[in-house]
C-alpha cells in the first residue's frame, strides 16, 4: 500500500473545515477511487480502536498517523492545511513518543 494523506476542505466554516483521509496511490490516483479511511480527528479514538484507522493499523496507529502526517505536511503548499497538519502531529507527540 502506498498510503498518503488527502485534505478536503468543506464550506467556509473555520472549525471541521478540513477533512484529513487516507488514500493508497496504488489503488488509483485519484479520488475518491483511492479512499481508505478518514484520518480521525481525535486520537483518543485511535488508542480505543474505534475507528477504521485504528482497525487497520492496530497497536501502530499513532505512529503511523504520524508518518503520514508528517510526509504530509512536508509535501503540502496551503497554509491552512500545513497549520491542522501541524496541530495533529503535536497531539500525537503529547501522546507518546513514536521512532523516526
Amino acid at each position: 500500500m502506498n498510503l498518503k494523506i488527502y485534505a478536503i476542505k468543506n464550506g467556509s466554516q473555520q472549525f471541521d473545515r478540513i477533512q484529513l483521509v487516507v488514500v493508497d496511490l496504488d489503488k488509483s490516483k485519484r479520488y475518491p477511487l483511492n479512499f481508505v479511511c478518514v484520518l480521525p480527528r481525535y486520537f483518543r479514538i485511535l488508542e480505543k480502536r474505534s475507528s477504521k484507522f485504528a482497525k487497520l493499523f492496530g497497536e501502530k496507529s499513532l505512529c503511523m498517523a504520524k508518518k503520514l502526517l508528517v510526509d504530509a505536511w512536508h509535501s503540502e503548499d496551503d497554509p491552512e492545511i500545513k497549520t491542522v497538519i501541524n496541530k495533529r502531529i503535536k497531539d500525537i507527540d503529547s501522546k507518546q513518543e513514536c521512532p523516526t
